[in-house]
Order: structure tokens, then sequence, then C-alpha cells
């Protein structure tokens, strides 16, 4: 079973759990915990609160936009961000890929987790548009976690 075909399976024993438990996937960590049944990003006309998967992350779509009109909108490209924000992680079972905060809609809020540029995960400590690099004291990870408690270090 290849990696896409694992993620769909776990995503939809997830999906099926919520809606046992009467739960929604309405939080960016059910949603991302979700992602395997969500599209892979393609042009094309896309609403507001559309989530789909592209760049080995889950967005959502903040402002509907339509690529026959606007085809410079496409992930990598900067106009992307301007439509698009990635879902943060509340959980370092899902955390993703740092991506640079463009504005208050996407920056990372204290309790969410990413995978920095090291490969370690991170937790926001503060309510942050800045990377690890750029301001250290609003991130932490598990070892600092363990030093602040007087325990050891990896």
């Amino acid at each position: 079973m290849d990696g896409k075909t694992l993620n769909a399976l776990s995503s939809a024993i997830f999906v099926s759990r919520c809606t046992l438990a009467g739960e929604a996937v309405d939080t960016d960590d059910k949603r991302i915990r979700a992602s395997g049944l969500y599209p892979e990003w393609q042009e094309g006309k896309h609403a507001k609160g559309d989530i789909y998967n592209a760049d080995g992350q889950t967005w959502e779509c903040y402002q509907e936009y339509d690529n026959a009109t606007y085809p410079d909108i496409r992930p990598g490209e900067s106009a992307w961000y301007t439509f698009n924000r990635p879902l943060h992680g509340t959980s370092p079972e899902t955390a993703r890929p740092f991506v640079p905060v463009q504005g208050a809609h996407d920056m990372y809020r204290a309790g969410e987790y990413m995978v920095w540029t090291d490969g370690k995960v991170y937790r926001c400590k503060e309510d942050t548009n800045f990377s690890p690099e750029d301001y250290p004291q609003a991130w932490e990870t598990d070892a600092t976690e363990q030093q602040e408690s007087g325990g050891e270090a990896e």
C-alpha cells in the first residue's frame, strides 16, 4: 500500500470516528487528520472554504478566485498566499512544514505545531508571524520543553 492510499484510509477512519461520535471535521487540526480525503489542488474556480492539498500542505481557500481570470494563482507563486492559507496542526502528529506567514490570516497561534527546516517539530508558544530562526522565543521543541522543566534534552 502506498503512502497516499494509507493516508486516505487513515483519514477515512478518522472521519468515520468523528461522525459516529457526532463531531464535525471543523478545525484545522481535524481537517489535517482528514487530509487524505481532500483532492489535490487543480486549476479552476475556487470558492471560499474549499480545502485541498498542494505542496505537502493542506490549504483552505479564504478568498474566491478563478484561474481562468487569475492564472498566476497557483501553488508556489506569490499570488497563491493572497487567496489560500495553510492549515496549522495543534498536535505534533498534525504538524506540517513551516510556511512563511503572509498576513494575519495565516499567522501561527499559540499551541500550533509545525516542522522546521531542521526536521524538528516546534510548538508555537505565542502568536507570531516569525519563524524559529527570526524569533526563537516564540517557539519550542520537545528538547526545549524538557530543559525548561528540568529534564534532560536529547
